[in-house]
């Protein structure tokens, strides 16, 4: 079990909380008028410009939950309890940047509903719904209803952080032997899960964003470029974009 929660470590999970303003109960951000003061709180601690900026960097980070969770599923075959009542997000003042903001998840309950052999399909299936629609969802429309941020910016800057981990797992020698469930697995989340599984939804979220990447010759590497701009630039000094931002992103 300490082999596994140092590999959770390595996704944001951490076993100790800190006192700040930006550590919370998930819960919490359920109630409208905590949310607001939260995210007043980081655009203040991130400088951002207005609420929509800081809405799109908390789902930034917040989106890192379904990193943390998916690779548990994926990696160690286990279910985090991801119920809203069992997580804070929390932030540890001594260790931040004076704009940057990282914050680390940490549960009160660390068991785990292991994967059965024999139906690891439903078992993932009711994965994915704790994580996304009985989670995400709620804080997902929670922030877009309060700051009128786009959703499909949110779902997309939760949807890209997902690509990346099953793209670095499958590039990973140390998972060789876990190759056909990653495939499996990333194929199912992002192109053949119902959308109700994501929330209340008709579609999958996911589907619409994971494009064939192309060569962009300005970082001489292949990238997947976004369809909507997270907003990054307006909180850098230089107003410097994501290698990800569409080439059709607003200037500062």
């Amino acid at each position: 079990m300490a082999t596994e929660i140092n590999q959770l470590k390595e996704f944001r999970y951490i076993d100790t909380k800190f006192p700040s303003e930006l550590s919370i109960q998930v819960e919490d951000l359920l109630k409208e008028d905590r949310m607001k003061r939260y995210v007043a709180n980081l655009q203040k601690k991130i400088s951002a410009p207005d609420k929509r900026v800081a809405a799109s960097m908390f789902m930034k980070r917040y989106g890192f939950f379904a990193v943390l969770n998916l690779y548990s599923m994926t990696i160690l075959n286990k279910r985090l309890n991801t119920s809203l009542d069992n997580l804070s997000l929390e932030t540890n003042d001594d260790e931040e940047e004076i704009w940057y903001w990282n914050p680390k998840f940490y549960l009160k309950d660390i068991n785990t509903i292991p994967a059965p052999a024999d139906t690891r399909e439903k078992w993932r299936e009711a994965t994915i719904k704790a994580i996304f629609h009985d989670n995400i969802h709620d804080i997902l429309e929670q922030l877009a209803h309060l700051t009128k941020l786009s959703k499909k910016v949110l779902w997309e800057n939760i949807a890209i952080y997902i690509f990346w981990l099953y793209e670095s797992l499958l590039s990973d020698p140390k998972f060789v032997d876990k190759i056909s469930t990653i495939k499996e697995d990333f194929e199912f989340i992002v192109n053949q899960a119902d959308g109700q599984l994501f929330g209340p939804l008709s579609f999958n979220p996911l589907t619409r964003f994971y494009r064939d990447k192309v060569y962009r010759p300005e970082y001489d590497q292949e990238i997947r470029t976004r369809t909507t701009c997270c907003l990054y630039y307006k909180i850098t000094s230089a107003g410097d974009r994501c290698k990800t931002c569409p080439l059709n992103c607003s200037t500062k």
